[in-house]
């Protein structure tokens, strides 16, 4: 090889190797520039912060969470157990936690601050973070509570839920605490577990709130009873479970069908926000529709008496089978002021279907269509002249009712009451009173009276029936309360 080739080859290789030097100083830039901007990117964190990252993995005893900046962090499974004993986490999921320990090695979290300083306590503080505050002895008022070392106190109303009836059952425990108070000087902190218990249950409220709707089917505790229903606990909501709605049949207290702590089925039928109303009677069939079925008007049925009401009677014809007996339909020819003068709560007592309304689920009931029409043999026990003890059943404007006979009822006008030797007063009522009796119109199914001492001169007193009749066809008033107004 001649000189010439040789220079050649030199400098072709001297080129090369200067190139490739070039092209790995380009690549060293890139790389360090690439670093800068990677660490420029990774989130700055400090003691106290609150933060949230994905669950990476979870094993017995921690829990890995991805923060950013191909940072992880982690946080004891102890601290995130709920009550029940169960992590309620899985991977997937976000994990929020407050930040208690930063090293360059290690980042650890925690559902609340479990170390602390008086700055980090103004830090929690203004920013609302629960600390971790251990109950070291009840103290007038409430309780001294350890927040690493650092003494609080939380008054006794604060320190859970529902009232501390037993203060030992709270010493030497670790709770979950917000700040409520903090003097200027960090010396002086109270705290409240009540408020931070009051927190997590409107959330947990809120979630099941969301999983409900009307007619979902749910089960439930019973966690008060009350005259008028019960309250069902379903899981951290509280629903009304009417003592009407606990069965078709009628019931006199909600003892009769559930107690305390019993778990039921129930439906819910109503919802107002966060108020529920509960059902257990529809979850089983309406045994309406069974009645009609093969009920019908002019059926004759036993019933009980459930309740009297100056209206009428509400009676019990089969468990879950209701009636009214209006005050018009017990008695045959007699005027009654109010049901108890017939029947009594608890008897027992035929009567006659009158009327079923199946839309609106109510049924009329008759007892006087049962009972013996007594004037179709008037003539049979009483004449007119005749001079008989009855009762005094009213007393009105026009004159006095007095009772003959069951079914059998007579006016005493009031122009003939003027002769009577001593007047007849409210106390009569009901009393044993003598009369004669002067007219028998069994057409217009009418009797009148006089007092048995009567002047031959006295006047007739034709003029009060028809008074009475004036006042008879006049509307009736009813209560309005009456369920059975239009039936």
């Amino acid at each position: 090889m001649n000189s010439n080739n040789f220079e050649e080859k030199k400098e072709v290789e001297v080129e090369a190797i200067e190139t490739e030097v070039k092209q790995e100083k380009i690549v060293e830039e890139g790389f360090e520039e690439q670093l800068e901007e990677s660490l420029a990117n990774i989130p700055q964190f400090s003691i106290g912060d609150k933060i949230t990252g994905e669950i990476i993995d979870i094993t017995d005893s921690y829990i890995f969470v991805s923060i950013g900046g191909k940072r992880d962090a982690y946080a004891e499974k102890t601290d995130y157990i709920e009550k029940d004993g169960k992590l309620n986490m899985k991977t997937g999921d976000v994990l929020t936690g407050y930040i208690v320990k930063h090293t360059d090695s290690e980042i650890i979290i925690a559902k609340s601050i479990a170390s602390a300083n008086r700055k980090i306590l103004r830090d929690a503080f203004e920013e609302k973070i629960p600390v971790v505050g251990v109950v070291t002895s009840p103290v007038k008022g409430g309780f001294s509570i350890s927040i690493s070392g650092i003494r609080a106190f939380c008054p006794a109303s604060q320190i859970d839920s529902k009232i501390a009836k037993d203060s030992k059952v709270f010493a030497g425990k670790s709770f979950d605490f917000l700040i409520t108070e903090l003097s200027e000087n960090n010396q002086n902190i109270i705290v409240s577990r009540r408020k931070l218990l009051a927190q997590e249950n409107a959330e947990k409220k809120q979630k099941l709130m969301e999983g409900l709707k009307i007619d979902s089917v749910v089960k439930g505790r019973v966690s008060r009873l009350t005259n008028f229903g019960a309250f069902v606990d379903l899981g951290g909501i509280d629903g009304l479970l009417h003592i009407s709605e606990m069965s078709w049949a009628h019931i006199d207290s909600p003892s009769d069908v559930i107690s305390i702590d019993d778990e039921i089925d129930v439906k819910i039928i109503k919802m107002n926000k966060d108020k529920l109303s509960l059902s257990m009677k529809a979850l089983t069939a309406d045994p309406f529709d069974a009645f009609v079925a093969e009920a019908k008007e002019g059926d004759v049925v036993t019933c009980k008496v459930l309740r009297n009401l100056k209206f009428g009677s509400f009676v019990e014809i089969k468990d879950g089978i209701e009636a009214l007996i209006p005050i018009s339909e017990m008695a045959l020819g007699r005027h009654i002021n109010h049901p108890r003068e017939v029947i009594n709560v608890g008897d027992t007592a035929e009567a006659q279907i009158m009327k079923i309304n199946i839309a609106t689920k109510k049924i009329s009931l008759s007892l006087k269509a049962l009972q013996p029409n007594p004037w179709e043999k008037i003539n049979s026990f009483i004449e007119e002249g005749d001079i008989i003890n009855g009762i005094v059943e009213n007393i009105t404007e026009f004159g006095t009712f007095v009772r003959l006979k069951d079914g059998i009822t007579g006016l005493l006008p009031k122009s003939k009451m003027k002769f009577l030797e001593e007047p007849l007063t409210k106390e009569s009522i009901n009393s044993e009173f003598k009369v004669r009796i002067t007219q028998i119109d069994t057409e217009k199914k009418r009797i009148s009276l006089e007092p048995s001492e009567m002047p031959e001169s006295a006047p007739e007193g034709k003029t009060d029936w028809k008074r009475y009749k004036k006042q008879k066809n006049k509307k009736e008033v009813y209560d309005p309360d009456n369920p059975f107004l239009n039936l």
